[in-house]
């Protein structure tokens, strides 16, 4: 819960800068957006797996971020492929996920 403010704390301004300043899908964000210019997309707007039918398939972004969700993904790679195909040319995909190790230790 609120990952995207734990990351914050750790990420610098040059990270954001160049990988968050145009336009970012942050999925299953809640109410904890990685930048304020996101278009979120959470539960409540369907289901992650299944993105390219809430998506047109000339939807594009600079940026396509999650953070914890991933993990909840009943068929990774698929869900990885539609999640990069909303990634434009040249712009990324950034994905966080947990270390089961310190994710324990309160890490």
């Amino acid at each position: 819960m609120f990952e995207a403010s734990k990351t914050r704390r750790v990420r610098s301004q040059s990270f954001y800068d160049c990988f968050l300043s145009g336009s970012v899908l942050d999925i299953g964000c809640g109410e904890d957006l990685v930048v304020p210019h996101t278009q979120p997309f959470d539960l409540a707007y369907g289901d992650a797996e299944r993105i390219l039918e809430f998506f047109p398939a000339e939807s594009t972004f600079d940026c396509v971020h999650s953070s914890h969700c991933l993990e909840h993904m009943r068929n990774v790679p698929d869900a990885l492929a539609d999640w990069w195909s909303l990634v434009r040319p040249g712009g990324y995909m950034i994905i966080v996920v947990p270390d089961a190790d310190l994710y324990e230790q309160g890490i």
